[in-house]
């Protein structure tokens, strides 16, 4: 006997992300009921009972839609009632899975405000233009890497050069008037201090003008300044576009006609990476000499500069203080105040005494020996990572082989392992780039009595703000205690 359409027994679903959710396509739950009893009633349909969930669309541990799947599995349903079809997900692949499988259990599922078929089409049409667009844009990424391997540069000339073509083959040259900027970026960040903004802002008032006529901003700055070209270095690789895996860093050497040599090139490095220490760059432009170095022996705080006045025969006078004992006796309990002059005077001082190199020979490689050993526990707690990583990901493969997962519960499993893969296999390489450098990098003992011996004799000719760009670069922190005892970590 054929069920008739006046006997078919319906079931709503109602969904919205949050209560106050309105706007297109975003009904309330009780527009989306009426909707419901509305078809109910035009097809002669016998209304059973609404599943409401509020709930995001990306969640999977919806509990009122796995009600509804029991009770469609206990045979209670012939017809489930949507407004739309995105009721059921926020994308393509989530809401064909939901409605092939509710069709797999015996149920037809109508949508009261949007043609079932035409949106069915586009969302099977939707899921293989995402399909085929992840695996176009694979192949780009391989055939870019295999190009760039062969030492030719597809895309646009980086700042600073131009091709010289000679029929259709060409060669690169340094842009005289880009070049010129760039060295001066350098001298701006490497002995001025200063930073992106300040650097686009110096080059405005100096009246130099980008590519077709255009003004420098910061993003554009850190952008030059970053780009292994200057040194001569076509690299490919080195920031993936988001959702796209890391890749292995191609590099080629000589491949430009180097702006900086190499040792201006790892100087700037260096600069740009104290100058992230430190937020939005209010360290390195104020004129406190030991701002974004000194810390607190107690707590390990950072030392802030203040100007406070006298008590008696007016004047002003600048200090250090510790900034957590300045909030509350929570965060440091000590009153670690000293005074700007005395407390400069006896850091030249104290450092002055390392132009001794087997002193500082000392200091440099304790230092070192304890940064390095620290990332050799990191790198070897990261490769037990992607180790775990991988036993869960042949668990799983396991499991599909013996068919007590299916592809889409394997895919949904494997979804996680992959980002959180993705994240330890970048950093795995970072931390190993970071060792292998430590094996050919010069000890910065052998350097570093002449840079102190240099800094010191010099300081009184330089401005606040030279001074400690390279105070910063010989040393990492300055701790400095109530009683006056100073206590120095050098960079390695």
């Amino acid at each position: 006997m054929t069920t008739t359409l006046a006997t078919k027994r319906a079931v709503g679903y109602l969904r919205v992300s949050s209560t106050g959710q309105i706007g297109k396509r975003h009904s309330s739950l009780e527009t989306q009921e009426a909707r419901y009893y509305e078809h109910c009633s035009l097809n002669h349909c016998i209304p059973q009972i609404t599943f409401m969930d509020v709930v995001s669309g990306r969640r999977d541990d919806r509990r009122e839609y796995n009600r509804m799947l029991d009770f469609v599995r206990a045979g209670n349903a012939d017809v489930i009632v949507v407004q739309y079809l995105d009721r059921f997900g926020r994308n393509p692949k989530e809401i064909l899975r939901r409605y092939w499988e509710l069709q797999e259990m015996g149920v037809s599922i109508v949508a009261t405000d949007e043609d079932i078929e035409d949106e069915l089409l586009l969302l099977i049409k939707a899921g293989m233009a995402g399909a085929e667009s992840k695996r176009t844009s694979e192949r780009v990424r391989a055939n870019m890497a295999r190009v760039v391997q062969k030492g030719v540069h597809a895309g646009r000339p980086p700042f600073g050069y131009l091709r010289v073509y000679e029929g259709r083959d060409y060669h690169w040259e340094q842009e005289p008037t880009e070049a010129l900027i760039v060295r001066e970026m350098y001298r701006l960040a490497v002995e001025e201090n200063l930073g992106h903004k300040a650097i686009a802002d110096r080059l405005l008032e100096k009246g130099y003008k980008g590519r077709e006529g255009g003004l420098f901003a910061s993003h554009t700055v850190n952008h030059i300044l970053n780009n292994e070209a200057l040194v001569g270095t076509l690299a490919y690789g080195k920031k993936p576009k988001k959702g796209n895996p890391p890749q292995e860093i191609i590099r080629v050497p000589d491949f430009f006609p180097a702006i900086l040599t190499q040792e201006e090139w790892t100087r700037l490095q260096e600069r740009l990476s104290i100058r992230r220490e430190a937020s939005r760059g209010r360290t390195h432009a104020s004129d406190y000499l030991l701002s974004g170095t000194l810390k607190c022996g107690h707590c390990g705080g950072p030392m802030v500069g203040k100007v406070g006045a006298k008590r008696s025969g007016g004047g002003r006078y600048r200090s250090y203080w510790c900034g957590r004992a300045r909030q509350g006796r929570a965060f440091c309990r000590f009153y670690n105040g000293h005074s700007v002059a005395r407390l400069e005077k006896a850091v030249l001082d104290y450092l002055s005494q390392f132009s001794d190199p087997e002193l500082v020979r000392q200091h440099m490689e304790a230092a070192e020996r304890k940064e390095i050993e620290s990332k050799e526990v990191e790198f070897r707690e990261v490769t037990r990572s992607l180790s775990d990583l991988e036993g869960q990901f042949l668990k799983h493969l396991d499991l599909i082989k013996r068919g007590i997962l299916n592809e889409e519960e394997f895919i949904k499993a494997n979804e996680s392992i992959r980002s959180r893969k993705e994240a330890v296999e970048a950093r795995q390489m970072e931390l190993k780039q970071w060792l292998e450098d430590q094996q050919g990098k010069v000890s910065a003992s052998e350097r570093m009595p002449q840079a102190i011996g240099s800094f010191v004799e010099d300081f009184g000719k330089l401005e606040v703000r030279a001074a400690k760009a390279q105070l910063q670069t010989m040393l990492k922190a300055i701790y400095v205690s109530r009683d006056n005892t100073i206590e120095m970590e050098f960079r390695s």
